[in-house]
C-alpha cells in the first residue's frame, strides 16, 4: 500500500520511533533519579591511637674475668740415702737342668689314653673279623672303629663301637674280633696301667 504522505506509513517508521522512545524513557529515568535520590557520604570517625615508645639507654658493661695464676710446680725433694745403688743390676747365672718330665702313674682303676703313656701297648694277637654273609651278598663294604679298654695284663676288658659306616652290617663282627685282641701291658714309670685304645676294622670284598 502506498501513501501520499510518508508520515502516514507507521510500519516503515517503527524502528525510528522505537529508538526515540527508548532515549526519552532513559532521560526521564535519570531525571527522576537525580531529583529524588540523594547520596550522603558520612565521614568515618575512627579513634586515633597513638603509641608512645620510650627508649631507655642502657649502659654497656664488660664482664670482668678473674685471672687465676697457675699452681706452681712442686719440686721433688731429694732424699739422701746412706748406700748408693748401682745403675745396673747383674743377675747371677744359674744352671737349670731340664729333664723330660714323665707324669706319675695313675691309680690302678683309672683309665688313660695310650698316647700319653711312657710305654704304650703293642698288639700281640690281632684276629680279623668274619665278613657278614648279608653284607657279602649285597656287595656292601665299610669301616668300623672299636674302642677297647686294655687291662693290666694286656687283655681286652671291654669293647664298644664308636663309629660305623654304614651302620647295621659290621658292628657285631668287629666287636667279636676286638675282644680277642691281646697287647703288651701299658707301662707308666715301670708300672702297668689300664689304657684306652681304638682299633679300626675295614671290611672290603676281594
Amino acid at each position: 500500500m502506498h501513501y501520499r504522505d510518508k508520515k502516514a506509513d507507521l510500519i516503515s517508521q517503527w524502528p525510528k520511533n522505537f529508538r526515540k522512545g527508548v532515549i526519552i524513557s532513559l532521560a526521564a529515568f535519570l531525571l527522576l533519579a537525580l531529583t529524588f535520590i540523594t547520596i550522603e557520604v558520612a565521614e568515618l570517625n575512627t579513634p586515633e591511637y597513638q603509641q608512645t615508645i620510650e627508649i631507655e639507654q642502657v649502659q654497656q658493661t664488660k664482664q670482668q674475668i678473674e685471672k687465676k695464676e697457675p699452681p706452681k710446680p712442686k719440686i721433688a725433694e731429694v732424699i739422701a740415702t746412706e748406700e748408693e745403688t748401682p745403675d745396673t743390676v747383674t743377675i747371677g747365672e744359674t744352671e737349670l737342668e731340664v729333664d723330660s718330665y714323665v707324669p706319675p702313674p695313675p691309680p690302678e682303676d683309672e683309665i688313660v689314653d695310650f698316647y700319653v703313656l711312657e710305654s704304650p701297648p703293642t698288639p700281640l694277637a690281632e684276629p680279623q673279623p668274619k665278613y657278614p654273609s648279608l653284607a657279602r651278598k649285597g656287595g656292601v663294604e665299610g669301616v668300623v672303629i672299636v674302642q677297647v679298654i686294655i687291662g693290666l695284663d694286656g687283655k681286652v676288658e671291654r669293647a664298644e663301637v664308636i663309629d660305623s659306616d654304614p651302620e647295621g652290617f659290621f658292628e657285631e663282627a668287629a666287636l667279636s674280633a676286638a675282644r680277642q685282641w691281646e697287647f703288651t701291658p701299658a707301662m707308666q714309670r715301670d708300672k702297668a696301667v689300664k689304657v684306652r685304645y681304638q682299633i679300626p676294622f675295614r671290611f672290603k670284598l676281594n
